[in-house]
């Protein structure tokens, strides 16, 4: 009960009527920080629900009690099951775990308020609103999911949750203790959650194209387009930060961008299927595993994330919505870039 009840899947046939409206709505512009003019966009301001803040201030004691009010508010979390001796046992035995109130206390020392989530969030989704206008702005909940590094942020059924136990740090020490590795810590930070939340919204979206990645280039632009989509929704944001790379990594990615394109091409890995080569070319490392143990990881997301955005600048008539759901594959995107770092 102290986690999130799973949601149904998401409708993806009305994606596609965006399409029809597609030539109505201004591409991102090519200006330094693809800054869009959201001056007349409006959305009702979101306010973030805290789930983990109301249940853990109830008195175990008188559970059944306190719930009660709160269940309508928090359904998405309490459902029907609360109301059942089982489901109020499970959520008993969740508040009074020792881990999850170590935890919980830690939590809201990082989290005092939720203001500064609001306002981040409240800034990209003006600009997803620019470029999605058909998709409803989603309702948006915190909660304590016990170190659930998998799953920080959840995006369904126009509702977001947000797993706060994941953004308290990357030194915070229950994270080694569960044993999440040093690379992967990088992206439990605070000012990350804003970031997440808005990754897996452009994540879902692409999953619901009819695009399914195979080769090594296809994982490349489809990595590349959702970070094109984060330029869309943070223009403002440092690379740096899109990629959580550190200012090392930063610094040697767009040194060697031309390098790791060339390794690539001589080495004909563009077309490649094997999921071992791709997940080292793409996936979470400490490194880019065929290249030093200095370099930077995801050089092909890196070098995928550049080709969507020239393609971009080339083809300025081209709409956020179109580069997601168009029939363009990644041969079609390369081509229309002329990439030559």
């Amino acid at each position: 009960m102290g986690k999130l009840i799973k949601f149904s899947r998401l409708n993806p046939g009305t994606l596609f009527l965006f399409l029809s409206i597609g030539i109505f709505i201004t591409a991102c512009r090519q200006t330094p920080h693809y800054q869009a003019d959201i001056s007349s966009v409006k959305i009702d301001p979101v306010e973030v629900q805290r789930y983990e803040k109301m249940l853990f201030n109830l008195d175990p004691a008188n559970l059944s009690e306190e719930i009660d009010p709160h269940v309508d508010e928090f359904y998405v979390f309490l459902g029907e099951e609360i109301n059942t001796p089982v489901g109020q046992q499970q959520l008993y035995d969740y508040i009074t775990n020792p881990f999850s109130r170590e935890v919980f206390d830690d939590l809201i020392e990082v989290w005092p308020d939720i203001a500064p989530l609001e306002k981040q969030l409240n800034g990209a989704l003006r600009y997803f609103h620019y470029h999605f206008p058909e998709i409803q702005i989603p309702e948006v909940y915190t909660y304590l999911s016990g170190i659930d590094f998998e799953y920080p942020v959840i995006y369904q059924d126009d509702v977001v949750v947000i797993a706060l136990d994941m953004f308290l740090g990357r030194d915070y020490a229950n994270y080694e203790r569960v044993g999440i590795p040093a690379f992967k810590r990088v992206r439990f930070v605070p000012e990350a959650a804003g970031v997440e939340v808005m990754r897996e919204m452009g994540q879902n979206l692409l999953h619901q194209t009819s695009f399914v990645p195979e080769t090594l280039l296809d994982f490349m632009i489809f990595e590349g387009k959702l970070l094109y989509f984060m330029d869309c929704v943070f223009p403002e944001m440092p690379d740096s930060t899109k990629m959580y790379y550190t200012t090392q990594q930063i610094e040697w990615a767009e040194a060697n961008e031309g390098q790791s394109w060339t390794f690539m091409l001589n080495n004909e890995l563009l077309y490649n299927t094997d999921r071992q080569l791709i997940q080292k070319m793409t996936g979470d490392a400490p490194f880019t595993a065929p290249f030093s143990t200095n370099s930077s990881p995801r050089m092909g997301v890196y070098n995928g994330w550049q080709i969507v955005r020239e393609y971009m600048r080339r083809n300025q008539d081209v709409t956020l919505v179109e580069l997601f759901y168009e029939k363009n594959d990644s041969r079609q995107i390369l081509q229309g870039a002329s990439y030559r770092p």
